[in-house]
């Protein structure tokens, strides 16, 4: 199965993801923080898809970010200019149309709205089997 990276700040739906996603067999390593991901970007070379919340805290590398831009958007753009090919599934509670990024025209991009059925479905059955 695949190597997923969840990017979220929610423990509760870390546990639940992260839970979900092993049950199918996946493994799941999750980073809590825009802070984190910045620090291990090298790394995300190891992963067959990322899980990327949309809306969570700026941490200290994106406090001058454009504000425009949610951390997710931010964190997206600097993933994307290192690895462009990688599979990454967009989740967030906030309207797609109302962000900066038009997610549907990117190129490996699943966009999945919050909340999730029960078991999170939509998005464990789609990602990649490796």
């Amino acid at each position: 199965m695949s190597k997923v990276l969840l990017i979220e700040d929610d423990r509760f739906l870390i546990d639940d993801l992260k839970t979900f996603i092993e049950f199918e067999g996946h493994s799941c390593t999750a980073y809590t923080g825009p802070d984190q991901v910045i620090d291990n970007l090298d790394a995300l070379a190891d992963f067959d898809a990322i899980i990327l919340d949309i809306m969570m805290s700026r941490g200290s590398y994106l406090q001058d970010a454009d504000l425009k831009f949610e951390t997710g958007e931010l964190l997206y753009q600097r993933i994307r200019e290192k690895y462009p090919d990688v599979k990454m599934f967009i989740i967030s509670a906030k309207n797609f149309m109302d962000m900066q990024i038009d997610f549907a025209n990117e190129a490996n991009v699943v966009t999945i709205s919050k909340p999730f059925d029960s078991t999170a479905s939509e998005l464990i059955t789609r990602l990649p089997r490796a």
